[in-house]
């Protein structure tokens, strides 16, 4: 028998929240200026873990 997974596509909003960034950053336990370097340089594994916070909290469901 197989089993079925369903996966929840989610995507950024074009635009976050005034003070976003602060918000990411007091979750994962960081400074914002990392937040700021990281977001600017578009890899790594903090980048990563700022995406995922930032989708998790903002993100919009699509649906097809």
């Amino acid at each position: 028998m197989t089993k079925t997974v369903i996966v929840k596509k989610t995507t950024l909003p074009d635009f976050l929240p005034h003070g976003w960034k602060k918000e990411v950053a007091g979750v994962l336990g960081i400074h914002p200026n990392t937040v700021k370097n990281a977001i600017r340089a578009g890899k790594g594994g903090t980048f990563e873990r700022i995406k995922k916070v930032a989708i998790e909290k903002w993100g919009d469901n699509e649906s097809k």
